[in-house]
C-alpha cells in the first residue's frame, strides 16, 4: 500500500482511520519480529551448545583401558623376569655420516 501526498484523502476522520490501521500493522510486524528474534536467539544458543560439546576438550580414557597395557608384564614368569634383569643392554654406536663433497667442488679454469 504505497501512498503519496496526492492520493491521500482530505477527510481528517479517514486519515485518522488510516493512521490507526498503519499503527496496527506496525505493531503486528513488531510482534513477529520479536518472535523471530527469540527463535534466532534460541537456535544460536542450541548451536553454540552443540559446538561446545562437539569441540570441547575430551578425555580419551576408557574405564579399564590401562589394565590392557599391563597384560604383558603380568604374564611374564619368574624366569623371564630374571633374564630381563641380567641381560646387558646392547647399545649400538651410530656410524658417523660421511661427507661427499665432490659435488660441491668448483672448477676454476682460466
Amino acid at each position: 500500500m504505497k501512498l503519496d501526498a496526492h492520493s491521500l484523502p482530505d477527510d481528517p476522520e479517514q486519515l485518522k482511520r488510516m493512521l490507526l490501521e498503519l499503527q496496527h500493522v506496525v505493531a503486528k510486524k513488531d510482534e513477529e519480529l520479536a518472535k523471530k528474534d527469540a527463535q534466532i536467539h534460541e537456535l544460536l544458543q542450541a548451536y553454540n551448545a552443540k559446538l561446545a560439546k562437539e569441540y570441547a576438550k575430551k578425555s580419551e580414557k576408557m574405564p579399564g583401558a590401562g589394565e590392557v597395557f599391563n597384560e604383558a608384564e603380568e604374564t611374564l614368569d619368574e624366569y623371564d623376569k630374571a633374564q630381563l634383569a641380567t641381560s646387558p643392554s646392547v647399545k649400538k654406536e651410530k656410524a658417523k655420516p660421511k661427507r661427499n663433497a665432490a659435488h660441491c667442488r668448483r672448477n676454476y679454469h682460466e
